[in-house]
């Protein structure tokens, strides 16, 4: 027994066990991408060997409570979130197997008491003579697991086999054995209803099965009085939704009023009701219903257990973390000893340009002034228009200006001059072949070369055809044509005025703004000819250059939109923060930045390591100022785009990549006096964070929140998590220093170069335990947000799932010290790099390689990006060369 013991509470048997948990999740999230939510919980969630896995490490756990005797006074804090995980496992299998969901529809007018399990059942009834049974159980039937699903029944002294063997487009083929002899029962199942009943008749009695949702009754009847939509303001997206609702509970006489809507719900006698889902005619409600009070509240306790647990470790005396920072301190002052390591500070700047013919420039000051016009984007927000032609310039010339114009001299300059705009090359083409078909020998083509002399599409035919191609099947001219498409469609779009919403609807402040080529039905007949001529008469007075009429109509334009629109328009103030924070481009420039900064204090942090004697105090005090000023300018940035967007700026791809870039450069600053070589690296992969922040595929527009994005708890979840992901980066990035100073090493420099390896290895391990800890208490806030929100805390979704990998995985890593074999500074800093692909996984893979309520391709995946190979290729090499070089040190030392 001692043995078996001693074997389950042994490190390498949780070191295991965590790669073996890990690695499962993965595998489902893609059998659930493949073959469907149903095969992912039958094959791995629910099964037996999965759950098992859960129960040994927990036993593990609490076998390495007492080897490492966690009740000590300095070990309190890490016994605390150690046992707050038994307490979330507990809560979990309450949640798992005693509580319930389910799906309520409700008509206007119509009271229900009948909730629908979201999980589909199998109910099989066998009835002979006078005697019945019958079984329902949830049965995760899919292509992929079509034996889900399986039964003896026994009615009188008949008895009755039943399994499930074949599933497809929700019909259900069921294997009867009677007696001896098989028979086949199909049944045409529907996971969102009750299913129809398939009988078969035997010669010893009556079957009768069915495949659907499971009705459940609940003690109380829910009226429907109302279903309310609100959209943001000329925009078909909604702002939010809520239906008006009486509980009526007959048996104990209660009938009360409630509003359900995204992230306030209805609870009442142990069930919870949130807003999930409305039909499509707006006169129907579709509420979550969920019975799970007791491992909600189970779960909770642990969430705050572990938080409180994580967060005292960081502080408490006796902890591994506080070891790490004493022997931190210990070898920086034994490195300082050995040579003084300075850097050099220099700054780097850039021109760009673009070859092709300049078309007349409109005045700059007019067209500035034309940028402050208030314009409502196709997402219902306003906003000025200058924000807009810098979306448009963007989308075609891939900056903010071109050739000296700014963005909105460019776009002004479609309306007053649309033919010599219409010949100017600004549309990159790449591929010979189009080229060829434009009749072009330059790699830039104008608006009109995509056009033959009968003003017919030349790329027509095989665009469509590229659009009916997958993503993940589209060739490098398939996905050219696309982009080339887009940019030629948003040309015309804007030179027609399509974009320039500018006109707002004197009856209805719902409804959208009108462009100058609407046909505005609402408006009186003044109204309506100043809609369809004001832009007019201010083009000709530019295009004239009758400076003065021009601003005067601009004027009249403004005081329309204060006239019509006045309850929806942002104040003065927000218009010339809008217009300032367009104008500095405050991330974009910080990428060139910090990537410069970085680079070249990297290169004299490695100078200085190789050439000890030379000393640079003064320049890496500039450097550290300098830094430290372009941190706080970012700061200013992070802020004022939470003002224009009136949320946290961290709500979609951009926005948290810039986050992640902001939360690199505070770990930074956290740990700079540690290490000198902290700053450098972190500086250097902030600009490139911020670099990809701006590629193509990521938009930088303020946008508006959908209604489950409006809650508290997503933001604390999104900023907590996100900054986590700073801190694994900053961790993966000195595991990459360090490995490039392990293969620098010999001899001569042993002992100096071992000391920066070993002083970059404990910040690095620092680094992943704040990043860890984030991680995990922002996963789990994510949880809290899910269930105030619908109504579950955790349902394996791919990104939910992810999160719990990269947890799992950085555990392991932060473990690894304890595991025989996987000891040592060069394999831990190797899993520290290697361990952000989970990072990357979870915060970019999930969105475009899975599908789920996270997902941006639907599990469509789209092409992997070429540098991902060579990116590997380098690891590999340098993985390699320094494990082979750490080698032949062990060998010469000893």
């Amino acid at each position: 027994m001692k043995q078996v013991v001693k074997i389950i509470s042994a490190p390498w048997m949780m070191g295991g066990l965590f790669i073996i948990w890990a690695a499962a999740m993965a595998m489902a999230t893609f059998v659930e991408n493949d073959y469907g939510t149903p095969a992912a919980k039958h094959l791995v969630y629910n099964a037996w060997w999965f759950e098992l896995i859960m129960l040994l490490l927990a036993l593990n756990m609490l076998g390495n409570i007492f080897s490492f005797k966690m009740w000590r006074k300095e070990k309190i804090s890490v016994l605390l979130f150690h046992l707050s995980f038994f307490i979330i496992l507990a809560g979990a299998a309450i949640t798992r197997y005693i509580g319930y969901e389910g799906l309520l529809h409700i008509r206007e007018g119509e009271t229900e008491n009948i909730m629908f399990s979201y999980d589909p059942h199998v109910t099989a009834e066998w009835q002979s003579g006078e005697e019945t049974d019958l079984v329902s159980v949830p049965a995760y039937l899919s292509p992929a697991t079509p034996h889900a699903f399986k039964a003896t029944l026994m009615a009188g002294d008949k008895k009755l086999k039943v399994r499930s063997v074949a599933f497809k487009d929700e019909q259900l083929v069921l294997e009867v054995v009677h007696e001896g002899e098989t028979h086949h029962l199909m049944v045409q199942g529907n996971r969102n209803a009750i299913g129809d009943a398939a009988v078969l008749e035997l010669p010893g009695g009556r079957f009768r099965a069915r495949f659907g949702a499971k009705p459940i009754e609940l003690p109380f009847g829910v009226r429907l009085n109302r279903f309310v939509l609100d959209r943001y303001p000329g925009s078909e997206s909604p702002s939010g939704y809520k239906s008006e609702v009486t509980l009526i509970d007959a048996a104990n006489a209660v009938e009360e009023d409630h509003s359900v809507f995204m992230n306030n719900i209805l609870s009442y006698k142990g069930y919870r009701l949130y807003q999930s889902s409305y039909d499509q005619d707006e006169k129907g409600t579709v509420l979550s219903v969920n019975h799970d009070g007791t491992g909600t509240i189970v779960t909770y306790i642990g969430y705050f257990l572990m938080t409180l647990g994580m967060f005292w470790a960081l502080f408490a005396p006796g902890t591994r973390f506080r070891a790490l920072l004493h022997q931190v301190d210990r070898t920086h002052r034994r490195r300082k000893k050995l040579a003084s390591v300075m850097l050099v500070m220099v700054t780097l700047g850039g021109a760009q340009g673009v070859v092709g013919q300049t078309p007349p420039v409109p005045d700059k000051e007019m067209a500035a002034e034309f940028g402050a016009v208030w314009v409502q984007d196709k997402g219902g927000r306003i906003k000025p228009l200058n924000s807009l032609h810098q979306e448009i310039a963007l989308k075609l010339v891939k900056h903010h200006s071109f050739q000296g114009m700014t963005a909105d001299q460019m776009v002004l300059g479609f309306f007053t001059h649309p033919g010599e705009w219409q010949t100017t090359p600004l549309i990159t083409v790449k591929d010979p072949q189009l080229r060829e078909i434009l009749g072009v020998t330059q790699k830039k083509a104008a608006f009109v070369d995509f056009f033959d002399a009968n003003r017919h599409y030349l790329l027509h035919q095989m665009v469509d055809a590229a659009h009916r191609r997958s993503p993940a099947e589209r060739n490098k001219q398939e996905q050219e044509l696309i982009k080339i498409d887009e940019q030629v469609n948003v040309f015309y779009i804007t030179q027609m005025g399509q974009l320039h919403r500018i006109f707002p609807s004197s009856k209805d402040l719902m409804l959208p703004w009108y462009t100058p080529t609407s046909r505005p039905r609402t408006l009186s007949a003044a109204d309506s000819l100043f809609v369809t001529g004001a832009l007019s008469e201010f083009i000709a007075a530019v295009r004239l250059g009758e400076q003065e009429k021009a601003s005067a109509q601009l004027v009249k334009i403004r005081d329309y939109q204060e006239s019509h629109s006045e309850e929806l328009l942002p104040s003065d103030t927000i218009l010339n923060l809008e217009l300032l924070y367009n104008r500095l481009s405050i991330f974009l420039w910080l990428s060139t930045y910090f990537f410069g900064i970085g680079a070249v204090l990297l290169l004299f942090q490695f100078v200085s390591l190789l050439r000890p004697q030379l000393e640079f105090k003064w320049v890496m005090r500039i450097g550290l100022v300098l830094l430290l000023g372009g941190f706080i300018y970012y700061t200013f940035g992070m802020a004022l785009r939470w003002v224009l967007a009136g949320h946290a700026p961290w709500s979609n791809g951009y926005e948290s990549m810039i986050f992640i870039g902001w939360t690199i450069m505070f770990a930074a600053f956290i740990f700079v006096r540690k290490s000198t070589m902290i700053l450098p690296i972190s500086g250097l992969f902030t600009g490139l964070v911020l670099m990809i922040a701006h590629l193509s595929w990521m938009n930088p527009q303020i946008t508006n929140l959908v209604p489950v994005l409006q809650s508290y708890w997503l933001t604390l979840h999104v900023s907590i998590i996100t900054a986590g992901y700073g801190f694994l980066a900053l961790g993966a990035l000195l595991g990459f220093l360090s490995l490039l100073i392990v293969i620098l090493r010999n001899g001569r420099n042993y002992e100096r170069l071992q000391l920066t390896i070993t002083e970059l290895t404990s910040v690095n391990e620092m680094s992943l335990t704040a990043g860890l800890y984030l991680m995990t208490i922002g996963s789990f806030l994510g949880g809290v947000w899910a269930n105030e929100s619908w109504g579950r805390y955790w349902g394996w979704d791919p990104k939910e799932t992810w999160s719990l990998i990269t947890i799992v995985l950085y555990a392991f890593v932060l473990h690894m010290r304890m595991i025989p074999g996987l000891k040592g500074q060069v394999a831990f800093n190797t899993a520290a790099m290697l361990t952000f692909s989970s990072v990357i996984m979870t915060y970019l893979g999930v969105n475009y390689y899975l599908a789920g309520m996270h997902s941006y391709a639907g599990g469509d995946p789209v092409p992997i990006p070429v540098f991902v190979y060579y990116t590997l290729a380098v690891f590999g090499v340098l993985i390699v060369w320094s494990q082979l070089n750490e080698a032949k040190m062990q060998k010469v030392k000893g």
